[in-house]
């Protein structure tokens, strides 16, 4: 039985804490026994440890670290935890874990879940996002065949840039995420007091200038249909700015608990998200029969790579209005095609297999 160490900053609700819960729930557990180490305190709202401790039965410790103090005590904290618990391999996840590995001698992989000179100025801004990414890339370059990332896309643009990754496509948990027969959609729309009637769309993500939010209304109010409903769930900085823009058929939910459940009563699912990893929004939305809107993304048109998708230019309002209104007159062809991809392509099991795969590798090169 080989002892594996998930470190990560926090278990906050979020894409990469879904799919590190993914990769623990189908672990073989007669090979592998997994922890997981946070560097900082769990938030008060919207963290997922219960649902690792209770639901998962994973040990979860934390070192309730600041990001200040850990910049001096973290690496020393993680090697006493790795030494005393008799750690084999450390699966490390985001820019702090990935830099406090990066000297630490052990058998180790690294998810990357971005590429940091693109994504972390347009999140941080551009002299944080610059200097945070400089350090990123600097921790990677010291153990290069440690790292994977979540997408191919990802992958082909840390190769442009010299590095060179291999690469495991996120995955979506079809145990949770599935699509509801005529009468559970009936009856659950009817709980969440959504009018039955009506054509749904959803969008979910972070209400930031990244999401491009704005595009997705904008698109939403030339599409104009009356009978037709858009949902967005999510929270951010851009929700005053965006409540001027929606119309009566606009919902802006927040951030929610119950994402699967609204998903199965909407019937397309959109996003004109300027950049991406590999989205988990999507991948959920898809694994609940919903055809796709999407931005022409890289990252998108991996998820439908080698079959025909609803895709428009970023940014680009008439064409995001005019493929909602083709979409919306013949939801269910495209149905199928949504559950097709996730199961040959994306499902979580297959996802945890693959790094399991990878495990067995790093821990056969140590012997």
């Amino acid at each position: 039985m080989k002892k594996i160490l998930y470190i990560v900053s926090t278990l906050k609700r979020s894409g990469p804490t879904n799919q590190l819960s993914y990769i623990i729930k189908y672990l073989d557990k007669s090979k592998f026994e997994p922890m997981v180490l946070t560097l900082s305190s769990e938030p008060k709202e919207d963290s997922m440890k219960s649902y690792f401790t209770d639901s998962l039965t994973v040990r979860v410790e934390t070192l309730g670290l600041s990001r200040v103090k850990g910049l001096f005590s973290a690496k020393s904290y993680v090697k006493k935890f790795i030494k005393e618990n008799s750690i084999n391999l450390v699966h490390s996840q985001g820019i702090r874990a990935d830099g406090i590995m990066s000297s630490i001698h052990i058998p180790r992989v690294a998810t990357l879940r971005n590429y940091p000179y693109y994504d972390y100025p347009m999140k941080f801004g551009k002299l944080k996002g610059n200097i945070m990414a400089k350090g990123h890339l600097k921790a990677i370059k010291q153990k290069p065949d440690s790292n994977i990332s979540c997408a191919k896309t990802i992958a082909e643009e840390f190769k442009q840039n010299g590095f060179k990754l291999n690469y495991i496509q996120n995955g979506v948990d079809t145990e949770k995420f599935f699509p509801l027969g005529d009468a559970q959609k009936k009856e659950l729309r009817e709980k969440l007091n959504i009018n039955n009637e009506k054509k749904v769309f959803i969008s979910v993500g972070s209400l930031i200038a990244r999401k491009d939010m704005a595009t997705l209304l904008e698109g939403f109010k030339k599409y104009n249909d009356e009978n037709s409903l858009l949902l967005i769930a999510g929270d951010g900085v851009e929700k005053e700015s965006l409540k001027e823009i929606a119309n009566d058929n606009v919902q802006l939910l927040g951030n929610i608990s119950n994402v699967v459940e609204y998903l199965q009563v909407s019937d397309c699912f959109v996003s004109a998200s300027l950049a991406e990893g590999l989205p988990n929004t999507v991948l959920e939305a898809m694994a609940c029969g919903l055809p796709t809107v999407l931005s022409d993304i890289p990252s998108h048109l991996e998820l439908y790579e080698g079959e025909k998708g609803n895709f428009f230019e970023i940014k680009e309002v008439d064409k995001l209005a005019k493929l909602l209104n083709e979409v919306s007159n013949d939801f269910e062809s495209q149905k199928d095609i949504s559950l097709r991809l996730i199961k040959e392509n994306f499902s979580a099991k297959a996802m945890s297999e693959k790094y399991q795969r990878v495990y067995e590798e790093r821990l056969n090169e140590s012997i």
